[in-house]
């Protein structure tokens, strides 16, 4: 049963916003590499036009130094991408469906050969999938659901995906 098309992201909002707030990303540090921006007047112009544009709290997102992350187009297409909202009657396969999509990344043979907008950002949905956890699940911590753990010999291990939805549903 594939879940609600609420669970999933607006990726057609993001697409419809990208192109404008890439060029405006990049548009900024044309700017500061040719005046630079001292007063961090322009940082303040394109942060209140990318809050205004996506109502999104912009402070999140490292506007100045994009380049040392992940690049222009992954931080335009976080930005773009809607946050997740709040939704009534989760279930436990809800839950489950949104643990299955972390940190999977598949494309069908005819989509990779040429992808689209979903195909090429659909392997940075991860902070995405953990916000929305992190608003449905009380028990929602990321360190203890997703981070490596030691056995009592010492060896890593790591949650299988039906722990990690055990731990996330019953706190509800």
């Amino acid at each position: 049963m594939k879940p609600e098309k609420a669970l999933e992201p607006q990726l057609a909002v993001a697409e419809e916003r990208y192109a404008m707030i890439l060029a405006s990303i990049q548009a900024f540090a044309q700017f500061c590499d040719a005046h630079g921006d001292d007063d961090n007047a322009e940082y303040d112009r394109l942060a209140d036009q990318l809050q205004t544009l996506t109502g999104k709290d912009i402070s999140r997102f490292n506007l100045r130094e994009w380049w040392e992350e992940e690049g222009a187009e992954v931080l335009a297409f976080r930005i773009a991408l809607p946050d997740p909202v709040k939704l009534d009657d989760v279930s436990r396969m809800d839950i489950a469906h949104i643990v299955a999509r972390i940190g999977r990344f598949e494309l069908s043979e005819e989509d990779a050969s040429e992808p689209g907008f979903q195909q090429t950002f659909s392997a940075f949905l991860d902070d995405y999938y953990h916000a929305w956890l992190k608003l449905h699940c009380k028990s929602y911590n990321y360190k203890k659901i997703f981070g490596a753990h030691k056995d009592k010999d010492g060896k890593r291990l790591w949650l299988t995906d039906d722990e990690k939805v055990d731990v996330l549903w019953p706190q509800r």
